[in-house]
């Protein structure tokens, strides 16, 4: 059942047409652009989906045709039935290959005993997030899927994890998830970095949540990179000068904030946070090579992006009116940060990582409060300036208008398959291959890591004291 957000009217809710905007509208007639158009003016604007606005063409050509054609269906079929000796097999070969992949992946899926660890963190750890950062080089791991053989017949997936961030009613738990075939190598790169933290195996609290829309609103969202691709960084730990390991009391962690919004819930209400992750082996086309000479997504663009940025900076040599530029010597701070930042991150291990968060409440409890701090959550994290941030995309954040969903039907349907995709922790793979974001293991490690004593939120229960081992000198 969808909400109506208290304190929001109608006014508010609406977007306003300003002369931006009709510019905008004007530009996009003038100059054609198709694409453009329909996502902005006609998604954006008029909350029409791209599928109904491309269907409704679709169906306006179809009467068309049917005007001059009076025997349009029947012309239909027969051009379908004679031809069908030239596609019958192409398609059914490619259904048959596309079934047989799902299949096979779903079976290997099955086959795999997740286990989730609850990180009980001690009052006095001081370790900063570059610890998470070595630990996750550990889960770098493209095991399962070597060959052709152990992707193709046996299903071989390479592992994926999911670092969890969880309030029930005030209360912030932090979680990691695993299968089972891996839960030593996860243990053996937490210990080695944070030997003072516990790792307690525990119940999944996604797969006993039951979804009831007749009780419970929610709003539920993915995270996706903008304004910039993936080249670009969010603010990382280094940034906030976590890296050099300052005073206790001098520290600026960037989870501080997120866990004091997820301290202050109310008693009915829960957050949930999951970034699921594994490792990137996104590949391109490798510029001006053959069809079949590829690379390393990330890194190839990386590299592009650093070109388009110096050739912004000293100007293209091969273009006469840029030739200026190579004469300027004027040093701005942005194009020193946004190189040294793409290159730093470049040097490390990619991801392919999603990101998603959920708000929970009675129907008659949902607020707007809690509703924003799941939508600007990772805030703190972002440089829409010239670097990228987290913004809120997909499930139920495209609703704005009445009539993309009259009846309620796909925001509770969008609801269960988003609870659905949590407890799986699916991203990457059958039922539910989602877009993904590339970072590398220093993001990451900004985005979860065990909290240090200066995050001080309420809702965070530590354990008394960290372990110690017996001496070494013990009469057995």
């Amino acid at each position: 059942m969808t909400f109506e957000i208290p304190g929001v009217g109608d006014e508010v809710r609406q977007r306003r047409v300003t002369s931006e905007v009709l510019r905008g509208l004007i530009s996009e007639i003038v100059n054609l652009d198709i694409r453009v158009f329909i996502e902005g003016t006609v998604g954006n604007l008029l909350g029409i989906s791209r599928g109904t606005f491309l269907a409704c063409i679709f169906l306006g050509f179809l009467l068309s045709l049917w005007t001059l054609i009076p025997d349009l269906p029947l012309f239909i079929f027969a051009w379908v039935l004679g031809t069908m000796p030239l596609w019958i097999l192409p398609a059914s070969a490619a259904g048959a290959w596309k079934a047989w992949i799902w299949y096979i992946q779903s079976d290997f899926l099955s086959k795999r005993s997740p286990v989730l660890y609850e990180v009980k963190m001690p009052r006095d750890l001081v370790k900063s997030p570059r610890g998470m950062e070595l630990a996750l080089t550990h889960l770098w791991h493209d095991s399962g899927e070597t060959t052709f053989f152990n992707r193709k017949w046996q299903g071989g997936l390479r592992p994926f994890w999911s670092l969890e961030i969880a309030s029930f009613g005030g209360e912030v738990h932090f979680y990691m998830w695993t299968w089972g075939d891996w839960k030593q190598t996860l243990e053996s790169a937490i210990y080695s970095q944070y030997p003072e933290v516990e790792l307690v195996e525990v119940e999944d609290y996604a797969s006993k949540f039951d979804f009831d829309p007749e009780k419970l609103a929610v709003f539920a969202t993915d995270y996706r990179y903008e304004p910039r691709n993936d080249a670009y960084p969010i603010k990382t730990y280094v940034e906030f000068e976590l890296d050099k390991d300052p005073k206790e009391e001098y520290k600026v962690d960037p989870l501080a904030g997120i866990v004091e919004l997820l301290s202050n819930l109310k008693p009915n209400e829960q957050t949930w946070l999951q970034i699921v992750f594994t490792q990137n082996k996104d590949y391109r086309r490798a510029p001006g090579g053959r069809p079949w000479e590829l690379e390393g997504r990330y890194a190839s663009l990386c590299r592009e992006e650093i070109d388009k940025i110096r050739k912004d900076l000293v100007g293209n040599p091969d273009d006469p009116t840029d030739k200026w530029k190579s004469y300027s010597r004027v040093q701005m701070y942005r194009i020193n940060e946004m190189i040294r930042l793409i290159e730093r991150n470049m040097g490390k291990h990619p991801f392919s990582v999603g990101l998603r968060g959920v708000y929970i409440a009675p129907t008659e409890e949902f607020t707007l409060e809690g509703w924003k701090n799941v939508h600007f959550m990772w805030r703190p994290v972002g440089n829409p300036q010239y670097l990228n941030q987290l913004r809120p995309r997909r499930w139920h954040t495209p609703y704005d208008y009445p009539w993309q969903d009259l009846w309620d039907y796909r925001y509770n349907l969008h609801a269960a398959r988003f609870f659905d995709c949590y407890r799986r922790r699916a991203h990457f793979y059958a039922p539910y291959t989602l877009p993904h974001n590339m970072m590398s293991s220093e993001v990451i490690a900004t985005l979860w890591h065990p909290i240090s004593t200066a995050v001080a939120g309420p809702g965070v229960e530590r354990i008394p004291a960290k372990k110690a081992q017996p001496p070494p000198n013990l009469p057995k």
